[in-house]
């Protein structure tokens, strides 16, 4: 697949004894997830992203593409990288605005 699964892969079959292997599963368990094979690979691959939920504003650590389901609850898009807040509808700059008061000629 990838040369970084593989690394994983290798990483974890040389046991849990390892030092790699203990970090990536400390830092798992420090984000409040069970430090197993699967979450330490989305950590690793770097699946593994932080979300805020905007009733309650208290955050958790989960992978988009597993947690359909928290997801939703959190109204979030997998896809989407940030929703953005101020973008309401009105440009960020000017797109096609032009001068209003100047007088235009129409050809027929």
């Amino acid at each position: 697949m990838n040369d970084r699964w593989e690394q994983f892969t290798r990483i974890w079959n040389k046991g849990k004894q390892n030092s790699t292997v203990m970090s990536i599963m400390s830092k798992v368990s420090e984000r409040g997830l069970e430090p197993n094979e699967d979450n330490c690979r989305d950590y690793y691959m770097g699946y593994i992203r932080y979300y805020v939920d905007a009733i309650s504003g208290q955050g958790e650590h989960l992978n988009p593409r597993k947690n359909k389901i928290k997801m939703k609850a959190l109204k979030r898009n997998k896809n989407a990288k940030e929703q953005g807040r101020y973008r309401k509808g009105k440009p960020s700059h000017k797109v096609g605005r032009r001068y209003t008061q100047k007088k235009r000629k129409i050809q027929r």
